[in-house]
């Protein structure tokens, strides 16, 4: 299934799929969706790979995907920096997990790459694709964070929006400074 990043974004929980490839240029909103997803399975084990440690040992990765016992909990695995090269192990690993959830994290795909291919048209698989931020997604994210301000008009949405020139990354750390000096919401 082929989520919005967006729709994602506001519901972490519409993710039903064990295997989820969340790859695009917007490493910011990849960023915050890894958070989002850790923060909403707060209960389960995560575990994080980086896909050269789970291809160069790959038995490892296995035994740490399939074997649960009694006692544990269910786990998140993020495989991040991924490609083309794991995309055999993915599709070896979906036909033995159960409870497992996997997100196989990558940087922009073209169109012609096995594993987006792979992803999008498989039933038993999720994929967010993540683009760059338009104005609209950013201005949504500063009415939101500061919505509880007094003060807060399209003109300074503005001039934030400018000051983090159009960049999610900066934007946050705007924000950030913003709620730490304007503590009296003014």
């Amino acid at each position: 299934m082929i989520y919005k990043s967006y729709q994602v974004e506001q519901n972490i929980n519409l993710i039903k799929e064990k295997l989820v490839l969340i790859y695009g240029e917007n490493l910011s909103l990849i960023d915050d969706l890894k958070s989002s997803i850790k923060v909403s399975q707060n209960n389960l084990e995560i575990i994080s790979y980086f896909q050269d440690d789970v291809l160069k040992n790959q038995e490892q990765f296995f035994k740490s995907v399939l074997n649960l016992s009694l006692f544990e909990k269910n786990k998140i695995f993020f495989i991040s920096n991924a490609s083309d090269k794991i995309l055999p192990l993915i599709q070896e690993v979906e036909k033995k997990i159960d409870d497992q959830k996997i997100f196989v994290v990558a940087d922009l795909l073209d169109k012609k790459s096995k594993i987006r291919n792979y992803f999008e048209k498989s039933k038993h698989t999720g994929i967010i694709p993540c683009y760059p931020d338009n104005e609209i997604t950013l201005r949504k994210i500063v009415t939101e964070k500061l919505k509880n301000f007094k003060n807060l008009n399209t003109e300074n949405i503005n001039l934030i929006l400018e000051s983090a020139n159009m960049n999610r990354m900066k934007l946050k750390n705007e924000l950030e400074k913003i709620l730490f000096f304007f503590t009296n919401k003014e």
